[in-house]
C-alpha cells in the first residue's frame, strides 16, 4: 500500500487474496442468476401446464364429448345391424335387429318377426351395410337420447345376381338404457337435390 505525504490512503493497495475469488464469484453470479431464472420459469410453466391438464381432464365438455361420441358409435353400428340382413339367417339377423333396439321399435321387431322372416326368406336377398357419414345432431346427455343423421351405402344382392349399390340417408334415436345405448327410432331423410 502507498501512502501519500500527508498520511493518507491513495487508494492503490496491493490485491489481496480474497479479490481473485470475489472476482471469480461475480463472473459466476450472472451464470447462476440465469440458472436460477431459468429454474423459476420451469416450475411456474410445469405449474401451470399440470392445473390446465387437470382442468381439461375434469372438464365437462369433455365429457358431453365423450358421450356424443359413444352414442355416434352405437347408433352406426345399430343403423348397419338392421340394414344388413341375409335370408340363410334370417333368425340370427332379427335377433340381433331385436338386441340392438329398444322402447316402440324393439316391439315392432317383436311383433312383426315371423312376418319379416316370412318376406325376407321369399325374397332370397342378401343386403350389407355400412356407414359413410354420421353425426350426433342433437345430444340430451341428462334425459339420455341422441338423435344421429347417417348416410348409408347398402349393397343388395338377390341370389344369383350382381349386388346393386343402395344409398340412404337415415335419421335416428338412440336412447341409454341398462345395456348401453340402442335404436329407438329410424326414419329415412329424403333426399333433396340442391337448386
Amino acid at each position: 500500500m502507498t501512502v501519500d505525504v500527508d498520511g493518507g490512503d491513495t487508494g492503490t493497495a496491493e490485491p489481496t487474496a480474497e479479490e481473485p475469488e470475489r472476482s471469480r464469484r461475480r463472473v459466476r453470479h450472472p451464470v447462476y442468476l440465469g440458472l436460477l431464472v431459468l429454474m423459476m420459469v420451469s416450475t411456474v410453466f410445469m405449474a401451470w401446464f399440470g392445473f390446465a391438464w387437470l382442468r381439461a381432464y375434469n372438464n365437462d365438455d369433455l365429457d358431453v364429448a365423450r358421450t356424443r361420441d359413444e352414442a355416434a358409435r352405437v347408433a352406426g353400428a345399430a343403423l348397419v345391424t338392421v340394414s344388413t340382413l341375409d335370408y340363410r339367417h334370417v333368425d340370427q339377423d332379427l335377433d340381433r335387429w331385436i338386441n340392438a333396439s329398444t322402447g316402440a321399435l324393439h316391439d315392432d321387431f317383436v311383433n312383426r318377426r315371423a312376418t319379416s322372416k316370412t318376406t325376407l326368406e321369399q325374397a332370397k336377398t342378401t343386403t350389407t351395410a355400412s356407414v359413410l357419414k354420421i353425426a350426433v345432431t342433437d345430444l340430451r346427455d341428462r334425459e339420455g337420447t341422441a338423435t344421429v343423421i347417417a348416410a348409408l351405402k347398402v349393397d343388395v344382392t338377390p341370389e344369383g345376381k350382381q349386388a346393386t349399390p343402395k344409398y340412404l340417408r337415415l335419421q335416428a334415436t338412440v336412447v341409454r338404457t341398462d345395456q348401453g345405448w340402442k335404436l329407438s327410432d329410424v326414419t329415412p331423410v329424403p333426399f333433396t337435390p340442391a337448386g
